[in-house]
């Protein structure tokens, strides 16, 4: 897969932005501030449906501007498409919100995001396996997302259920006694049951995804942490196979869990409790590991990633460097820049072309970044 163009409009600092892509490397190279990473933010947000660091759609509007337009043509195996993606600021008489579109057809998101797939490298990822749970079942399922479409809508619709059961979980607590329970037992025996089917789909396809992972993970990380041999696997609340019996195992959970959940007021049961486990010796990384070991993780998971989408999607994707290299030690930028397919494209950014490394600044396309535009 491959980008040959990207334009951005009224997006972050760009008032109008039309870049032409290599099939290789281009660097894009400027002070802080100058507007390198929204280049990348702009490639990420097309291909996954997210940014990375935006709290909400109007921190990517352009100061002053209303709405924000991003388009880029998409050159896959089968055909070239046009994916673009308009971000519309709360003004008068125009609903907030965004709007997608398939070579100039609108499109449903779930109907875009996929197209152009990416690995990204940003710096604040070196963190992920120190943080709550919450961020690595994120990164995960926006991994999925670009390859299986469905985990999309039933992680969606997943969030949607576990909010209407929680606010039925409250109201139990509020209204309390046996009684308030038995009036309501049809309504909760709904949620439970949709709870329980999403369930099972979405955790068994995370676990099956991570076992498809672990292989190229474990080769990956030898290539950081020769000394510290790394596994990964899916920490389920149950270790059931299928969907459906994981579904089963689940229902038994709910019941098992019951009086204690509304006593709390919240779901204690389904893949929102559960992580993504990198381990070392048996210990979870995040325990005791160093800064550097962590960093290790990542770029091993990031590489493994890579390799999974390649095998699912027939594609290679994307990689999207932002200052990453100036982040490592001169040992893992060598081994991250080997460990890139040679038929890769990447997207760089670095403040000096200087702090690129050789193999990959060689044949370069090197662009200039300044406030506002791009040489």
């Amino acid at each position: 897969m491959r980008l040959r163009e990207i334009s951005l409009e009224d997006f972050r600092s760009y008032t109008h932005t039309n870049l032409t892509l290599t099939a290789g490397v281009t660097a894009f190279v400027g002070a802080n501030g100058a507007g390198k990473t929204n280049i990348l933010e702009a490639v990420h947000l097309l291909s996954r449906g997210e940014s990375m660091r935006a709290n909400g759609d109007a921190d990517m509007l352009r100061w002053g501007a209303s709405v924000a337009h991003i388009q880029a043509l998409v050159a896959r195996a089968e055909a070239e498409r046009r994916v673009e993606v308009v971000l519309i600021g709360s003004s008068p008489g125009r609903r907030r919100g965004r709007r997608w579109l398939l070579d100039g057809a609108g499109k449903r998101a779930d109907d875009v995001v996929g197209e152009a797939v990416v690995v990204a490298f940003f710096p604040e990822e070196v963190q992920l396996l120190g943080e709550a749970p919450g961020a690595r079942r994120r990164y995960l399922d926006a991994m999925v997302n670009q390859v299986d479409r469905r985990h999309r809508a039933e992680t969606r619709e997943y969030q949607r259920v576990l909010e209407h059961r929680n606010a039925l979980l409250r109201t139990l607590r509020e209204e309390g006694g046996p009684a308030a329970e038995t009036a309501r037992s049809g309504e909760l025996a709904f949620w439970n049951e949709a709870l329980c089917r999403l369930a099972g789909s979405i955790a068994e396809r995370r676990a099956r995804t991570v076992d498809e992972l672990r292989e190229a993970f474990q080769e990956a990380s030898r290539r950081f942490t020769k000394d510290l041999p790394l596994d990964i696997a899916y920490a389920a609340q149950t270790d059931a196979g299928s969907a459906a019996e994981r579904a089963a195992e689940y229902e038994r959970l709910v019941v098992e869990k019951g009086e204690r959940e509304v006593w709390q007021a919240t779901t204690l049961i389904g893949p929102h409790r559960e992580d993504l486990a990198v381990r070392a010796e048996g210990r979870e990384l995040g325990s005791f590991a160093s800064r550097g070991e962590h960093r290790s993780a990542v770029l091993a998971l990031k590489l493994a990633e890579a390799a999974w989408i390649r095998h699912r999607s027939g594609e290679l994707p994307v990689f999207l460097l932002d200052d990453v290299l100036s982040e490592l030690d001169p040992r893992r930028r060598d081994a991250l820049v080997e460990a890139l397919p040679n038929d890769a494209q990447v997207l760089v950014t670095a403040a000096f072309a200087a702090g690129i490394p050789p193999r990959l600044l060689r044949d370069a396309a090197v662009r200039e970044v300044m406030p506002g535009r791009v040489a």
